[in-house]
């Protein structure tokens, strides 16, 4: 079989070039469905939590993408799995004894995730981020 210059051999004719095709797209779309279902965890609930500042380790650090200054500080994590964790805060700087606003997601397979809850964040900011 000709196609303009190129000679494909007789061997690879379409009805078999199609079916390889055809086996290779399914072998690759099965894998990637058995790949994704044994990564995935998802999020069965998600709440709301305060962090209690412990301390401020940093001021003026350079936030993520040239985000300007942000603080490091050291918060302690009460529900239900007592822990500490490190975040980059955005301005205002929070004092030691202020409650952070968290959001808490729980994954299916026991997994917390904590991270800034940015909208209250911003409208409350440290001092008013009191415990519920």
């Amino acid at each position: 079989m000709r196609i303009g210059r190129f000679e494909i051999p007789d061997s690879l004719a379409a009805g078999h070039r199609n079916a390889r095709a055809l086996g290779a797209a399914l072998v690759l779309l099965v894998a990637i469905i058995v790949m994704g279902a044994l990564r995935c965890d998802p999020v069965v609930k998600s709440r709301s939590v305060p962090g209690l500042v412990l301390t401020v380790e940093a001021v003026g650090l350079e936030g993520p993408e040239g985000a300007g200054p942000h603080s490091r500080v050291l918060l302690a994590v009460a529900e239900p799995d007592t822990g500490r964790l490190r975040l980059l805060l955005p301005p205002p700087v929070p004092r030691p004894g202020d409650f952070v606003p968290l959001r808490c997601e729980m994954h299916r397979k026991g997994r917390a995730d904590y991270a800034l809850d940015r909208e209250r964040w911003l409208i409350d900011g440290p001092a008013q981020a009191q415990r519920p």
